[in-house]
């Protein structure tokens, strides 16, 4: 094989290992065919230093590139433009460079490439366990550039580590700096990351089985965190999301209005806001920490007033962030739990909310006509409504029974069995076919106490469907009809309820949820979360807003002037520290293994007066101790030769020959050893 540098065997190990471990976190979002060409990669890499392989030819190199190029488009076409495919197709291009390297600088390509790498994998995740995760991988690609650069004739792999380790820990009061003080500006770029309905919660559409389906996920969807005062009760944990006003039969939908008609809106929101809502008592401040969701809209107690930058609300008091969620967001609300709004329902907004379609479901349309007719009023008819569901055998259940054509006449009157999505599409219906205003609302209800750090989680088998319906006098009423069916689903939550559903958490066999009946694993994954939560509070979601904060306590009014004198005297502190770790006055020589062996025995000789002069070379040596000693020149002989050998002569040894040739250079040195012992005794 013709190459201008043979990367040493112990450098090859550690680079290997460092590629491995860099796809590993990204296998996860990648295609497994992927995965499968980094490992042949790997393999064949490790091949071609050990001669079973040769370096893929010109004609291998032009399929690679065609290959690539189909694979783009493939990907582009499945994924989208996306970190998904981005990712993708910057790890085929990292691992076929690792087999192509054939120079000093291609090597040094790759180890750049594996920091690239590590930056996508924290596009993923941020959390604590890809944090720390990342860091060991940091350190063991470092320890690749060392071995890189040491000598050949040292395969001390724990010094490698040791001396990795130690530029790492260096490099931390730095980073730290640099994350503290640094302005912390948005990115000139953006990738979307592509998301499964996992992830994604509940959406904008509500058919029969939407939310069902998220009770099999014990994913988490957000935490909360109350400001001075006690959590509400379970029963009062409705985390608004999403109005669906629109029903076509089968879907209810959230109106979709025209830019200009939004902005119109919310003007007029915006001017009428003291006239549509009252409130009473003191309101509640919290913060929510959002998982992604690829979507805009966010969630929280109504009704909710945004304290947080780039959050805003709709007509119908919905929240939202400006932008999709791709990241974790934070973000702080003020709620008030008693409160009345649109007490006046304009004729448009009533219009929307009485919308049904003409035909279909006559007996469900029959029903609500007579139960309306034995009642006085609005609010005891929708209360009569609560009552027919709770005398009747209606069933609470992840798995109901498929409804027909007429959706609501089969539910209320054949299978009585659904989840909250059955509950609510056929009690907005119910409401609507006597001249109700009503809606479905979409979100999540109730949430886990975490005691360790005063905060709740809400996960995705949260999500919930209820009903917002208008009363004279009252404005928007929130009813909730699952809880006539299943009470222990509001007042306890909803693993209670679904405690003998064999759908509930199917998707997550292995949820720390599952887990965490035993005491033991439960307070271990709270105080796991409560880590986690605490990380993402004030590290992942240390933003521009936060460090001013931070900035104005410590320093008063910021300037300028202020943050660069900060960043500039910190940072030089920094640097003068890690410098005093590696700057010495008299620095220790390092040597090889055998110039170190070879030391020993002038040390050893030095005993019975025979130290080595300055300036002698080994042979003179050997010479002048033969001469003193005659003794000592056999042994004396046979370490000076396989020192010359080791270091003069012989430069094309393979890993084993040299362990073998220095494990012979120390037997000789506890030969001389055992013959200088009766001689330093004379000494004596």
């Amino acid at each position: 094989m013709d190459i201008s540098y043979q990367i040493p065997r112990a450098a090859l190990g550690w680079m290997l290992i460092s590629v491995l471990l860099v796809i590993i976190p990204l296998s996860v979002r990648m295609p497994v065919w992927v995965s499968v060409i980094a490992i042949v990669c790997i393999v064949w890499r490790a091949l071609i230093f050990t001669g079973n392989l040769n370096f893929p030819g010109r004609l291998m190199r032009i399929a690679v590139v065609v290959f690539t190029l189909i694979i783009s488009v493939s990907q582009i076409r499945n994924l989208g433009v996306g970190l998904d495919s981005a990712a993708s197709l910057l790890a085929l291009g990292f691992v076929f460079k690792l087999i192509e390297m054939r120079q000093k600088r291609d090597i040094y390509v790759v180890i750049s490439l594996c920091f690239v790498m590590l930056m996508v994998a924290f596009l993923y995740s941020q959390s604590v366990l890809m944090t720390l995760y990342i860091a060991a991988v940091v350190t063991i690609i470092t320890g690749a550039m060392i071995a890189l650069n040491r000598s050949p004739l040292i395969v001390d792999t724990t010094g490698t580590l040791a001396m990795a380790g130690k530029i790492f820990l260096q490099a931390v009061p730095l980073t730290v700096v640099l994350f503290m003080v640094f302005p912390r500006i948005a990115p000139l770029w953006a990738v979307p990351i592509q998301s499964n309905s996992g992830t994604t919660g509940v959406t904008d559409e509500m058919s029969p089985g939407d939310i069902s389906q998220l009770g099999r996920s014990g994913d988490l969807a957000f935490r909360v965190q109350f400001e001075n005062t006690l959590p509400p009760l379970h029963r009062d944990l409705y985390w608004r999301g999403l109005v669906l006003d629109a029903f076509d039969g089968e879907t209810w939908r959230r109106t979709r209005s025209s830019s200009l008609s939004s902005a119109s809106a919310l003007t007029n929101f915006r001017w009428n806001w003291e006239e549509r809502i009252r409130t009473d008592g003191s309101g509640i401040y919290y913060n929510v920490i959002l998982e992604p969701t690829q979507q805009p809209w966010i969630y929280g107690l109504h009704l909710a007033q945004p304290q947080s930058r780039n959050v805003f609300q709709s007509r119908n008091f919905e929240l939202f962030n400006d932008g999709l969620i791709t990241q974790r967001l934070s973000y702080d609300l003020l709620s008030f739990a008693n409160n009345q709004t649109d007490l006046i329902l304009r004729d448009n907004v009533r219009s929307r909310n009485l919308g049904l379609p003409t035909t279909g479901n006559i007996q469900s349309r029959e029903f609500a006509r007579q139960l309306r007719a034995s009642v006085d009023s609005d609010r005891d008819y929708a209360f009569a409504v609560l009552a027919h569901f709770q005398r009747n055998q209606f069933f609470y259940t992840l798995n109901p029974a498929l409804l027909g054509e007429n959706r609501i006449d089969d539910f209320l009157f054949s299978t009585l069995e659904g989840f909250c999505e059955h509950y609510a599409s056929t009690f907005a219906f119910l409401m609507r076919t006597v001249g109700i205003p009503s809606r479905v609302i979409v979100g999540y209800q109730g949430a886990e106490y975490n005691r360790f750090e005063n905060y709740m989680m809400v996960y995705q088998y949260n999500a919930h469907a209820w009903n917002e319906v208008w009363l004279e006098g009252e404005g928007w009423v929130r009813f909730d009809p699952t809880a006539a069916v299943s009470p222990e689903r509001i007042e306890i939550g909803v693993e209670a309820a679904l405690r003998d559903d064999p759908a509930f958490l199917e998707k997550s066999l292995f949820s720390a949820m599952r887990l965490g009946r035993f005491s033991w694993l439960n307070t271990m994954r709270l105080r796991l979360d409560a880590i986690e939560y605490e990380w993402n509070r004030r590290v992942v979601s240390y933003d521009e807003e936060a460090q001013f904060e931070l900035f104005e306590r410590l320093f008063g009014e910021i300037t300028e002037q202020k943050v660069l004198l900060l960043l500039l005297g910190l940072a030089g502190i920094v640097i003068l520290g890690v410098a005093l770790t590696v700057i010495r006055i008299e620095p220790g020589s390092r040597h090889d293994p055998v110039t170190k062996l070879y030391l020993r025995v002038s040390r050893e000789l030095e005993k019975i007066g025979l130290a080595r002069l300055r300036g002698e070379g080994p042979l003179n040596y050997r010479d002048r101790v033969a001469a003193a000693k005659p003794e000592l020149a056999g042994v004396m002989g046979e370490l000076t030769a396989l020192y010359v050998e080791l270091n003069y002569r012989s430069k094309r040894r393979t890993e084993a020959q040299m362990k073998q040739q220095l494990k012979a250079f120390r037997r000789l040195l506890g030969r001389l050893r055992l013959n200088l012992s009766p001689l330093a005794r004379l000494q004596q």
